[in-house]
């Protein structure tokens, strides 16, 4: 208890007033940063959990089978797949951010959107009709999750 006495034995208002001031400024700058920090880690969770839906949709994208005359069973089965992963991403996103939920299913101009499928062996093929647009819906909206996924503070 003496050494404690002894170590502000010396100190003066003045020293006093600067230790306040500087424990004030610490205190006012951790109040100011905090909710920008905390955001920004928020963000880069959301970003980190829809990556496998990113990589979801992505394997869809390049998984299309070739359009037959008339719908094969992989065609119809491949289009339900669409839908269960854009469904699942919309609830997702809706239970985090309803902005980030109108983002991603905000299709509009998605006929400018590319009927071709490129596969990653470099095989290409045209998909016509109902599936030609199921596809290009899929590419609109794996671009609008891309968008969340790159810039996640605008959303979350």
């Amino acid at each position: 208890m003496y050494g404690l006495f002894r170590l502000f034995e010396g100190t003066r208002a003045i020293d006093w007033l600067i230790l306040i001031v500087d424990f004030l400024i610490l205190v006012s700058i951790v109040w100011l940063e905090l909710p920008d920090w905390l955001h920004h880690r928020r963000a880069v969770a959301m970003s980190r959990a829809l990556t496998p839906f990113m990589d979801r949709g992505r394997q869809l994208q390049v998984s299309v089978p070739s359009q037959n005359s008339h719908p094969s069973p992989e065609l119809l089965k491949w289009a339900e797949e669409v839908k269960t992963w854009t469904e699942e991403t919309e609830i997702f996103l809706a239970r985090s951010s309803r902005k980030a939920a109108i983002a991603f299913t905000h299709v509009i101009n998605a006929y400018n959107a590319d009927r071709t499928v490129r596969r990653p062996d470099g095989t290409r093929f045209r998909l016509a009709g109902h599936y030609g647009d199921i596809y290009q819906v899929l590419q609109v909206k794996l671009d609008n999750l891309e968008k969340i996924i790159e810039k996640p503070e605008a959303y979350f």
